[in-house]
């Protein structure tokens, strides 16, 4: 059987596709080949060397068989990151205006009036602004100023000053921090005791 297998192949290889060769089936020359095998082990190592000398698509195409199956992982978690937002609240500030006017306080004595009140209390709030307008023409000659005591030395911290006492645009304005002392008084830089009893209190 063998044999006859061997001369099949030679015809095959050397003929080619030649009309008067007779067909022959890839699965009657497996068939063979498997016959062959299993009745002489001995003839194992020729079959072998063989099947070497020759492209195998010359002779039969074997592919294993089976089933074969992909599976993707999904990417390893390496960390997550977590996002914290924050979120910012901004109060507005708020300015205050106060009319500043200067008249007589009953006792022949000039003196300053707060929105018209005399010897007043002002109270304030920290973080915002008080606009004190001296544009009234009574102001004239009377720059108002703060201080931490009665009649005492001026208070600068987060104080503005614009214009003229006296004419039209002129403001003295103070913003109260944290930092401002929790009373304040008014006083004339050109004549003592114009600021009266007036506080400026930052509870």
């Amino acid at each position: 059987m063998l044999k006859k297998f061997f001369l099949l192949f030679f015809i095959f290889v050397h003929c080619g596709n030649s009309d008067s060769l007779e067909t022959i089936s890839n699965a009657q020359i497996t068939n063979d080949v498997s016959n062959s095998v299993s009745s002489n082990s001995s003839k194992d190592t020729t079959t072998t060397t063989l099947f070497n000398q020759f492209p195998v698509s010359s002779i039969v195409k074997l592919s294993p068989t089976g089933n074969s199956t992909t599976t993707t992982a999904p990417p390893p978690i390496i960390g997550e990151t977590t996002t914290t937002s924050t979120t910012t609240t901004t109060v507005p500030q708020t300015t205050t205006t106060i009319g500043v006017t200067v008249a007589n306080n009953g006792q022949g004595f000039n003196e300053y009036f707060l929105n018209g009140a005399q010897d007043s209390t002002l109270n304030v709030t920290t973080g915002n602004k008080y606009r004190f307008d001296l544009s009234d023409s009574s102001n004239s000659g009377h720059p108002l100023r703060f201080s931490a005591t009665q009649n005492g030395s001026e208070y600068s911290s987060n104080v503005i000053t614009s214009g003229i006492a006296g004419t039209p645009g002129a403001y003295i304005e103070i913003e109260i921090t944290s930092n401002t002392p929790n009373q304040l008084y008014i006083y004339c830089t050109n004549h003592f005791g114009m600021g009266g009893d007036t506080v400026i209190v930052n509870p």
